[in-house]
């Protein structure tokens, strides 16, 4: 999960730390993402996002959908997200891609908020801590991992697409480009271990792992009862009905009603959708 270009000026970071790029050494057990110019060249210079719920902040986008830039990525997500935070509530964004509903969420809940970040691939976890220091975020704290059911080390199977990377228990990309071994941990480790503010929304978009994602945050679930947006996607109308099923199972077994988003798709070759799931009664 870390390492250094040769030749390249390097900034680390703490995976879990409270601050941002900091050159010090850490003793303690927590992952470490380090930088580099060259890291940060395959993005590119920042980029000030043109409207939309981030509109005038900073992301570090090179390589990544331009709608992230343009602030037309998934206009649903972006409102649900705004929708349903406060001022001073707590966001994780599991597979938080580039960072960009991090940047919504960490506006959204101002500098009483947290927003915690977890996301495996290196280059995208450096990008979401690159960004939040350009928009002069210091509420967002990154974690260089994946989230699963339980915690310890897996497969993280690369992708072409900068958002496509998958756990490998949830089938290989279609567009796979190499492998790579991460940290995964689950939410309620996380929570118990680490001293991180419950959260009060969650985004989930983990390409293929959300059974795994909800099956790691059960307690979360069962305790402080946050609302969920996640993705099911699929190339199939088929295998996306499937996922769905397993996933609203899961939900409405723990006290959950769900509410489908909508689309921010049209029915091309790959079908996506989006679902807020709260607590009945909430």
């Amino acid at each position: 999960m870390s390492g250094s270009i040769p030749g390249a000026q390097s900034v680390t970071f703490a995976a879990s730390g409270t601050g941002w790029p900091r050159p010090e050494a850490s003793q303690n057990r927590e992952e470490r993402v380090t930088l580099t110019a060259r890291f940060l060249s395959v993005f590119g210079d920042a980029r000030v996002i043109a409207k939309g719920e981030a509109a005038g902040l900073k992301l570090v986008a090179k390589s990544a959908d331009p709608n992230f830039v343009r602030g037309t990525y998934e206009p649903p997500i972006q409102q649900a997200i705004a929708a349903n935070l406060a001022p001073g509530d707590a966001f994780f964004d599991i597979g938080a891609n580039i960072g960009f509903f991090s940047l919504i969420a960490a506006r959204r809940v101002g500098p009483r908020g947290q927003v915690y970040a977890f996301e495996p691939v290196p280059r995208n976890a450096a990008a979401v801590a690159e960004s939040a220091r350009l928009s002069g975020f210091d509420t967002i704290r990154v974690f260089a991992e994946a989230a699963g059911a339980t915690s310890g080390r897996g497969r993280l199977l690369l992708a072409h697409h900068i958002g496509g990377a998958a756990l490998a228990s949830a089938g290989a990309p279609p567009d796979m480009s190499g492998r790579l071994e991460v940290s995964i941990v689950a939410i309620d480790d996380a929570i118990a271990q680490r001293g991180l503010r419950p959260p009060s929304l969650v985004k989930i978009d983990v390409e293929g792992a959300e059974i795994d994602v909800l099956a790691g945050m059960t307690e979360t679930l069962r305790r402080h009862g946050p609302k969920v947006i996640y993705e099911v996607d699929d190339a199939t109308r088929e295998g996306l009905d499937r996922k769905a099923r397993k996933i609203a199972e899961l939900l409405t077994a723990a006290g959950y009603a769900l509410k489908p988003l909508p689309a921010s798709y049209g029915n091309g070759e790959w079908r996506v959708e989006h679902v807020l799931a709260q607590p009945v009664g909430a």
